[in-house]
């Protein structure tokens, strides 16, 4: 698939499957998988904001360690992936309930503004990964009529 045309698919398609996940985790009770990569991956649940001068990203990672996670930004989407290790059970399990997802996960995000690139920022703290994409600034001035 050219370059263009994956482009073109993870710009269109990346808020629809934000919408999709929704629907499948809050309707159904099920996951949705990520379409994007072969494997099935979970995603983490996400919240995404702007302020007046950031684009804001703050993903759920507990016990996701720093080294297993990356971040990339390229055409206006930022994807980030990365895996939760299964903790091996120091015991025989029967799961009554297993909610908690592990292995690869992934996250798509289309930003619709101009990001300045040169300061982009991620933080993990207490289980909590925050991107933040500060928006550029743009030179603009009004111009009168006369």
């Amino acid at each position: 698939m050219s370059h263009h045309k994956k482009y073109l698919l993870e710009k269109v398609l990346a808020p629809l499957e934000d919408e999709i996940e929704f629907f499948f985790s809050n309707f159904i009770g099920a996951s949705y998988p990520s379409i994007y990569r072969k494997e099935l991956c979970w995603k983490p649940p996400t919240d995404v904001y702007e302020t007046e001068t950031d684009y804001v990203i703050i993903l759920e990672l507990a016990q996701v360690k720093n080294e297993e996670v990356s971040i990339t930004f390229r055409d206006g989407i930022l994807t980030i992936r990365g895996v939760r290790q299964t903790i091996p059970p120091s015991e025989r399990r029967h799961y009554l309930k297993m909610e908690i997802s592990y292995g690869p996960f992934e996250r798509k995000i289309a930003i619709s503004g101009d990001v300045d690139m040169d300061q982009l920022s991620a933080q993990y703290k207490d289980g909590f990964l925050e991107i933040r994409l500060p928006k550029k600034k743009t030179n603009s001035f009004n111009i009168e009529i006369e």
